[in-house]
């Protein structure tokens, strides 16, 4: 849930909630911290309307890890575990150094 600055009284700002779909996502790696940006929207007709909002998230590379884990973690799901290469592969790169 994204959070918006709302005015409230004498210059005083109070985050607003966000409520939306997630529909679409991009990065940037920016060396030692990523900018997430969030594309979401309130509702099929605003979609299809095109009114899309954006939040850019900046995090340090350790908040991403930790919300990848979480969202791996929530839907039961884990990143596929890299296989070997076949041993003709590995006995013919040793040969090539």
């Amino acid at each position: 849930m994204a959070k918006r600055a709302v005015r409230k009284g004498a210059g005083v700002t109070e985050p607003a909630h966000h409520m939306g779909v997630v529909v679409g996502w991009t990065h940037q790696d920016l060396g030692t911290s990523i900018d997430l940006r969030l594309q979401s929207t309130v509702s099929q007709q605003a979609l299809e309307q095109k009114k899309i909002d954006s939040h850019h998230f900046l995090m340090t590379r350790n908040q991403a890890l930790l919300l990848a884990k979480f969202l791996l973690d929530a839907t039961g799901q884990s990143l596929p575990q890299k296989q070997r290469p076949p041993l003709w592969r590995r006995l013919t790169r040793r040969f090539n150094k």
